[in-house]
């Protein structure tokens, strides 16, 4: 719906826009975490990453992606405790997650056009 975007920016120049509802729903996080016991659709997809970018350069300021985080979440907690079936503490999978949610982050950072942009953000504050 680029051509909504658009028309956004035309009748509201620079108004902030949201993006909800965004996650991509990766097919691969799916199936891993049916393969560690769950249940959820196969057939469940999401947003293309790659419209992900168009989209910020006609002014969406916010991309929704909360369900790909928690996707992850749940493939690293499955895998865990299917294959450490005796193990109870929250803390060793938790380690896993953050590993694999910074990995995440900087994927998504990457589709969104913000990857290796600190320096310019912070020269841009300086001002």
């Amino acid at each position: 719906h680029f051509d909504v975007i658009e028309e956004i920016q035309q009748l509201i120049p620079g108004m902030p826009i949201v993006m909800h509802g965004s996650s991509s729903v990766p097919v691969e996080e799916v199936q891993r975490i049916n393969a560690a016991g769950g249940k959820l659709d196969p057939s469940a997809r999401g947003v293309n990453e790659e419209e992900y970018l168009p989209a910020a350069r006609l002014g969406v300021t916010k991309v929704n992606i909360d369900t790909d985080g928690r996707l992850v979440w749940t493939r690293v907690h499955r895998e865990y405790f299917r294959d450490q079936p005796a193990d109870f503490d929250f803390r060793p999978p938790g380690k896993i997650f953050v590993e694999e949610y910074a990995k995440f982050i900087a994927h998504k950072n990457g589709k969104l056009g913000s990857a290796d942009q600190l320096d310019a953000v912070r020269a841009s504050l300086k001002r």
